[in-house]
């Protein structure tokens, strides 16, 4: 089947920015180092995936729904730093440059639109999702699978059934566990005093965060019952916050995101505005008189996350 690849853009900024030094700069002295791995990021997804469909999924710039009915979600994260928030414009602009298709949508989060373009479109190609959220593992199932970059450079392959074997339960009951876990990264509460091995025994036990309170008489022991009466409006908060929307009105076809390739000239001019000869030379494009004189930017063996 065709191949339909979504990238978690702001996943692979932050962690570009978080991996590679802050030595990266053009020659304004601005810094490139998100700039730099998510392009090398895109490269590498270009050469091994060979996409024929492809989107680079975006955060909306309006507060999500998660956020208007629970304030903390997400609120102990620190603001992003302008050394990284710069980046954001030119590395838009770069996308553009590789003739990747760009979705935002106010109020929803990539994961979002990551999520409604991987149910949309799953009959009718193969979808790989580029990231290593692991709340998109709710995705995996028949048709779609996530690519994970390890620190070695090489790709981890995540379906349903390697997210059944490293949690215990299927994709599809993660937004469940989550409303009795909690997600400490999200700032979802949870149950409070339900860890990971008791959700998960409540999971394989009733199935999901209703089916456990329609049969609340059954849980044992009684502190657990106590626990899950006291928290079942945070329960079903919680298993709202973390489940991932699927009907964003993103307003794409899958004739939208078709990819026939990029145009050299343009990524070379974009290439250019920052001297990235290194990917010039990957792509066959570095100028006759720049061949002999580049070299790789400090730290590059670190791309291995890419």
């Amino acid at each position: 089947m065709p191949k339909l690849l979504l990238i978690d853009t702001f996943n692979f900024l932050h962690r570009a920015y978080h991996a590679l030094p802050p030595s990266f700069r053009d020659a304004n002295g601005e810094p490139t180092n998100a700039l730099y791995g998510v392009t090398s990021m895109l490269i590498n997804m270009l050469t091994q995936v060979k996409p024929d469909y492809l989107v680079a999924a975006l955060d909306g710039e309006k507060p999500t729904f998660r956020v208007e009915d629970f304030t903390a979600y997400k609120a102990h994260r620190k603001p992003m730093e302008d050394s990284l928030a710069s980046q954001i414009p030119k590395t838009l602009d770069m996308l553009s440059a590789f003739g990747v298709k760009q979705v935002l949508v106010d109020g929803y989060e990539a994961d979002d639109i990551i999520a409604t373009l991987a149910l949309g479109f799953s009959g009718k190609v193969d979808v790989i999702i580029a990231s290593n959220d692991r709340d998109l593992w709710q995705l995996a199932g028949k048709n779609v699978m996530l690519m994970v970059p390890d620190n070695k450079g090489k790709l981890e392959w995540i379906g349903k059934d390697e997210v059944f074997a490293r949690l215990g339960f299927p994709p599809d009951k993660i937004a469940d566990y989550k409303g009795l876990r909690g997600d400490p990264s999200d700032n979802i509460p949870g149950v409070y005093g339900i860890g990971e091995k008791t959700a998960v025994k409540l999971i394989e036990q009733f199935g999901s965060v209703e089916d456990v309170y329609r049969n609340i008489e059954k849980v044992t022991p009684e502190s657990l019952k106590e626990k899950l009466l006291e928290n079942y409006e945070q329960a079903l908060m919680s298993k709202k916050l973390a489940t991932l929307i699927m009907d964003v009105p993103a307003g794409v076809t899958l004739s939208d995101v078709k990819y026939p390739g990029y145009d050299k000239e343009k990524v070379l001019a974009e290439l250019s505005k920052y001297n990235f000869k290194s990917l010039m030379k990957r792509l066959g494009l570095l100028p006759d008189e720049d061949k002999k004189s580049s070299s790789q930017p400090p730290d590059e063996n670190q791309l291995g996350l890419f």
